[in-house]
């Protein structure tokens, strides 16, 4: 979290308390040896663990979200398209009415992506060159301090960047016996954007969810949220 939003939390006297849900570790992938043109980033995550040695000088670069594009720009990459909404689904519809002819497309992502992407573009006929190059874990000490953190503190909020983090945070919780009969009833839930929403909304209710797609604006809509309560 940037040290200015930290801040504004403080400001509103709200202690914020990070667990990691996910760490990213580095799959390791073969040279991809075929020409492509187009390479999709749908993650600052994927920017980082994509070895640019590979990148194809003459393919375009499609890149999901404002943080995503920032971590190409930082890197010294123009994006030459940005779907206007930062999800798969946006990608898909957007992408396909930009394009002419059959493209062949290069994808890295992590072994946990969805299959939205891959699916709707074969089906139309644009061939898509695959590379899981990472892998999200939620490691055995993260899993102990969100134990000990849903035992001895009354969360008001808590917010999900992706459903992995989500899986992840059920995953613990549904082992607990020991939680509070009013846990879920007194949690609000705040979502980075409709993917994850839809995934939390399965068993429990999303209280807060940005119309933009990133970390920002989900930091923003929360301390929205937080004034409105006071």
């Amino acid at each position: 979290m940037p040290d200015s939003i930290h801040q504004a939390f403080a400001k509103k006297e709200v202690e914020v308390i990070t667990i990691p849900l996910n760490r990213t570790v580095l799959q390791p992938y073969e040279y991809l040896e075929r020409d492509y043109d187009w390479i999709f980033f749908t993650s600052s995550n994927a920017v980082r663990y994509f070895d640019f040695t590979q990148l194809n000088s003459h393919a375009q670069i499609l890149a999901i979200g404002n943080q995503t594009v920032k971590t190409l720009q930082d890197l010294g990459y123009d994006v030459d398209f940005q779907p206007k909404e930062a999800f798969s689904e946006g990608l898909v519809k957007e992408w396909l009415s930009f394009v002419n002819g059959k493209q062949r497309v290069f994808w890295p992502h992590s072994f946990q992506a969805r299959r939205v992407i891959f699916n709707a573009l074969t089906s139309r006929g644009h061939e898509i060159l695959e590379k899981v190059i990472y892998r999200n874990e939620f490691y055995p000490e993260d899993q102990d301090r969100l134990r000990r953190l849903l035992l001895n503190e009354a969360l008001d909020y808590v917010l999900f960047a992706s459903p992995s983090a989500w899986t992840s945070f059920s995953k613990v919780t549904e082992t607990m016996l020991q939680l509070p009969a009013d846990f879920w009833s007194r949690l609000k839930i705040a979502a980075i954007g409709p993917v994850t929403a839809k995934v939390i909304e399965k068993e429990h209710p999303v209280a807060v969810q940005p119309k933009v797609y990133d970390m920002p604006h989900l930091y923003e809509c929360l301390l929205q949220e937080i004034e409105h309560e006071e």
